[in-house]
């Protein structure tokens, strides 16, 4: 086995309901490259001996271990072209995506179309780590993500993350498994990142300031700067047990992840608005100005007008959620939603608009460049979230304009936003 770890690993973790008491793991295989460094997935050699058995160790993630969820790992994604599926991966699971070589001859090499699948599962609200992606002397490359996300890397050894002051606030180095005051890198590929995208919360540095640890509160992922910080070559023990610090700040990490909130959508019923998840802070606003007092996980909307709310995630982040536009909740004859998801699910896959005592009725749907993409000329035609030939709408925000009359004559025009969200 070579000194090379330098290569990526992402967590995906996604749980809907914050009482989810099982934890269910997709990991791409290590079959996926039989040759040079495969040690880094959770079937692979570098991770099998310590890391996998301890997210498996009931003591550990079960009911009544130290975090009380238990953990289930599948195997898989092992050829060209089969990550392209975790946009049907169920948003209660974690995905891992372990380490590989593109230079290497076995590799499956990964397409553009599963990264890009990747990066949109993510900015849907897919959760993920990610270790270094870097390019390494002339045998080693694995940059696959660094272009998507914006980040780069810098070989410096030997290295280790420790926290800073907003990192010191989260699970990962103050969770459930216990204090950790610094963690370590590991083998030859030990480094810091010299860019990394705007709108980041770093979480930890090396001993003279450079980020190893951060968060991109643009995609809601953590990105880490060496995967060996979750092996054995930086000090994870072998066996099931959590037995020091590099233990700890791995174990944590998971933690972190499962407990962060999801991106915030406003849902409404009647005139109050409210959202999706709990988060650390919120701020509302209407046509963009702050509310004075609007700081809590609902709102009594009074007027007309654009409604969005800023919130704080743990870890940082301040993220908005989708406008919502108070007209289209105000008429008892016509409610339209602001969001729907066409993911096949069963849940929420149209955009569906509920009348009462219509006669007369048309709803034309436009993307952000204003091209129609849908029209609905019937109180019970739905938008499926694709154009008129047939094409998926890709994630986003749409704008609408509604025309109408109830069949007392009173006359209606609606223009607002809906988020498709896959």
């Amino acid at each position: 086995m070579k000194n090379n770890h330098f290569i990526f690993l992402i967590f995906i973790l996604l749980c809907s309901k914050s009482n989810c008491q099982t934890i269910n793991i997709n990991s791409i295989t290590t079959s996926r490259q039989t040759g040079g460094d495969n040690g880094y997935t959770l079937d692979g050699t570098r991770m099998t001996v310590g890391s996998r058995l301890k997210l498996l160790n009931t003591s550990n993630f079960g009911s009544s271990g130290t975090y009380p969820k238990n953990i289930s790992i599948f195997d898989g994604y092992g050829t060209t072209g089969s990550l392209t599926s975790i946009s049907s991966v169920p948003i209660n699971n974690i995905f891992f995506f372990g380490s590989f070589n593109k230079l290497e001859a076995s590799t499956q090499q990964f397409t553009s179309d599963e990264i890009d699948s990747l990066y949109n599962w993510s900015v849907r609200g897919g959760k993920l780590i990610i270790a270094s992606g870097i390019i390494y002397s002339t045998f080693y490359d694995a940059s696959m993500l660094n272009s998507k996300w914006g980040y780069g890397w810098t070989q410096l050894a030997p290295d280790g993350f420790n926290p800073t002051t907003i990192g010191n606030s989260t699970d990962i180095f103050n969770g459930p498994f216990g204090n950790v005051s610094s963690a370590n890198q590991g083998a030859g590929a030990q480094g810091f990142f010299n860019t990394i995208p705007t709108n980041s919360k770093i979480l930890a540095t090396d001993a003279t300031g450079n980020p190893t640890l951060f968060m991109d509160c643009n995609t809601l992922d953590l990105i880490i700067a060496d995967i060996d910080g979750y092996t054995d070559l930086s000090g994870i023990s072998a066996g099931d047990a959590i037995n020091n610090m590099q233990d700890k700040f791995f174990a944590n990490s998971i933690v972190f992840m499962d407990k962060l909130q999801p991106p915030p959508i406003i849902t409404n019923s009647s005139t109050t608005l409210s959202l999706n998840s709990t988060y650390n802070d919120y701020q509302w606003y209407l046509n963009n100005t702050p509310l004075n007092g609007a700081v809590n996980q609902t709102y009594s909307a009074s007027e007309s007008g654009n409604y969005y709310v800023e919130v704080t995630l743990n870890g940082g982040c301040k993220v908005k959620s989708n406008i919502l536009n108070s007209d289209s909740f105000t008429s008892n004859d016509i409610v339209i939603p602001n969001v729907f998801t066409p993911n096949n699910d069963g849940v929420n896959d149209e955009f569906k608009i509920t009348t009462k005592n219509i006669s007369e009725f048309n709803c034309k749907i436009y993307d952000r460049w204003g091209l129609l993409v849908s029209e609905l000329t019937k109180t019970n035609e739905t938008w499926t979230g694709r154009t008129p030939s047939g094409l998926q709408c890709i994630t986003g925000v749409y704008y609408y304009t509604l025309t109408a009359s109830s069949t007392i004559g009173k006359m209606y025009n609606e223009n607002g936003t809906v988020q498709l969200i896959k």
